[in-house]
């Protein structure tokens, strides 16, 4: 019998509370404090607290009306569940601060259910406010097409601009979709450490007045994926302490970007005993298991080299982001790895382009290579019997198959 009282007592209680819910207005308990503000930064009344409780679900605005009947929206159609909120103003609507001024302010809610509508008005002062919005001058982006995929040519965008004050600044790509793909950090702050830096958020920067560098490259050089081809808008905004941005975007189109991969499938060595004077000989199999192409450099396959030799004496150089096969060995000097390097099959295997009147040559997605060469053995070697094996380099990037098929060689003299 007690449980029974009891269990009713607590559904009479619910019910009472329910109907005391029922009966309290929509909105209740609206505080605007302090109703003058001056937003300048300086510390003093740059901003007002909004106080205000709902009692139901329902949608809220919040707008300003100015002496000419222009309406400012803080807030519109938010849903809102019951309880009580707090929200600060500073002033600026959509990034541009208010004018000096005295203005009303209306918190007006719509009840869901019902489409009931309640509202408090009272009256904010604007005065001495920091109307001024900084400026983002001389924006450009070069190129306005790029290919970041690490082959050294049309990798990077330069994105340059004129900071005229203090203030917060965030660079990103926008796509059709209104996707993000952050740009990253200045060139000024590379290599400051993360916890003196000056992070506002994940892509914001505080930045001083003047000319501001940003070197884009995709993500690439951190080994992550670009965004994907296609055109966007390369966008800056710039905030002040007062809250007043600027926006500014320019066009960048990417083509062909993505993260080169390729990888060594098949190594041999043959003879493995070689008379001093003689050749050593190897084959490799080399496949791009990427997305994109990847450019390579010669010599071309079947090339001989004397052991006295280098890429460099024959006059291929190292070139940033070119993928070639190299030969390396215990004891080598050179002072570099992989001293004797062939190009990535052979020319009227891959596709040759002109790019900006030089023809490069590029191994496609998917594609197999085999390269052959030779290493004549004119000196006798720093040790007996070295090892003799086989790597992938990405000049200037990295060695992405290092020490493959390690195989001794005698040498004979």
């Amino acid at each position: 019998m007690k449980t029974r009282l009891y269990l009713i007592g607590i559904v009479v209680g619910l019910l009472l509370v329910a109907v005391g819910c029922m009966n309290r207005p929509l909105l209740y308990g609206v505080e605007v404090v302090p109703q003058v503000i001056s937003p300048n930064a300086d510390g003093v009344d740059d901003v007002t607290q909004i106080n205000y409780s709902i009692s139901r679900p329902l949608h809220l605005d919040i707008y300003f009306v100015d002496s000419q009947g222009e309406k400012y929206y803080f807030r519109q159609g938010n849903r809102r569940s019951p309880g009580e909120y707090q929200v600060y103003f500073g002033g600026t609507i959509e990034g541009r601060m208010l004018a000096n001024g005295v203005y009303t302010y209306i918190v007006e809610v719509t009840e869901d259910s019902t489409g009931v509508t309640e509202r408090v008005e009272g009256e904010l002062t604007i005065s001495g406010a920091d109307t001024s919005p900084p400026e983002l001058l001389e924006f450009t982006v070069f190129p306005d097409s790029f290919t970041p995929n690490r082959d050294g040519i049309g990798d990077r965008v330069a994105i340059n601009f004129r900071l005229t004050e203090g203030a917060e600044v965030e660079v990103y790509l926008l796509d059709a979709e209104g996707h993000r793909y952050p740009v990253g950090v200045p060139k000024s702050m590379w290599g400051v450490e993360e916890e003196s830096a000056p992070l506002i958020g994940p892509h914001k920067v505080e930045l001083e007045p003047g000319l501001i560098e940003y070197d884009y490259d995709g993500g690439i050089d951190r080994g992550a994926p670009p965004p994907p081809d296609g055109r966007y808008s390369v966008v800056a905004v710039a905030t002040d302490v007062a809250g007043n941005s600027v926006r500014v975007e320019a066009p960048l189109t990417i083509e062909e970007g993505g993260i080169p991969l390729a990888e060594v499938k098949f190594v041999e060595f043959w003879p493995t005993i070689v008379p001093l004077g003689e050749v050593l000989y190897f084959k490799a199999t080399i496949e791009n298991v990427g997305a994109v192409p990847i450019r390579t450099e010669g010599p071309p396959p079947e090339t001989v080299y004397l052991a006295s030799q280098n890429f460099n004496t024959l006059g291929y150089h190292e070139s940033d982001g070119s993928f070639r096969v190299g030969v390396d060995f215990e004891g080598n000097s050179f002072g570099r790895r992989y001293p004797y390097r062939w190009q990535l099959g052979y020319g009227a295997e891959l596709e040759a382009r002109i790019i900006d009147g030089q023809r490069h040559l590029y191994l496609l997605p998917g594609q197999r290579v085999t390269v052959t060469g030779g290493i004549i053995i004119d000196e006798p070697p720093p040790r007996t019997g070295p090892h003799f094996w086989v790597g992938l380099i990405h000049e200037g990037v990295r060695i992405v198959n290092d020490y493959q098929h390690p195989t001794e060689v005698s040498i004979g003299f």
